[in-house]
C-alpha cells in the first residue's frame, strides 16, 4: 500500500511561491515523489481554506493566480482527498464571483448536503 502524506499549508505555499531557499527543496521532494508515483498528498479542506487566505491576505496574490495553481495540484490523481470533486466546485465559484472562498465552501457543501442555509451574508444569499 501506498504511503499518504498529509500536507500542511505551508508545504503548498512554499511550494508555489519558490521563495524560501532551504524550504522550497523540502516541498519539491514532496511533490516529485508524489508524482513519481512513490506516495500519495493528502490535501484538506481547512488546509486549501489556509492555502487560499494566506496567498491572497498575506502574499497578496490575485485570487485567479491562487485558483489556477491549487486547482491544477487538485487535478493530479496523487493529491487525495474524498471531497476533491467539492474542493473543485468551491474554487470555481470563488474564482467567478465576489465572495469570499469560505463562503463559497459553505455554499458548495450546502447544496451537496441539501440542507437549508441561514446567513446574514448578503452575497451568499444571492447564491441561493
Amino acid at each position: 500500500m501506498k504511503k499518504t502524506i498529509f500536507v500542511d499549508a505551508n508545504i503548498v505555499i512554499r511550494f508555489f511561491l519558490k521563495d524560501h531557499p532551504t524550504l522550497y527543496p523540502q516541498a519539491y521532494s514532496i511533490f516529485s515523489k508524489a508524482e513519481s508515483g512513490l506516495i500519495d498528498v493528502y490535501l484538506d479542506e481547512v488546509v486549501a481554506a489556509e492555502i487560499v487566505w494566506s496567498l491572497t491576505s498575506f502574499y497578496k496574490k490575485r485570487k485567479e493566480e491562487v485558483v489556477d495553481k491549487l486547482e491544477k495540484l487538485l487535478s493530479q490523481e496523487w493529491v487525495i482527498n474524498p471531497r476533491k470533486k467539492l474542493l473543485l466546485k468551491t474554487l470555481s465559484i470563488y474564482k467567478e464571483k465576489s465572495l469570499d472562498y469560505i463562503d463559497c465552501w459553505i455554499f458548495v457543501i450546502n447544496n451537496y448536503l441539501e440542507t437549508e442555509l441561514e446567513t446574514f451574508d448578503h452575497r451568499l444569499k444571492k447564491l441561493i
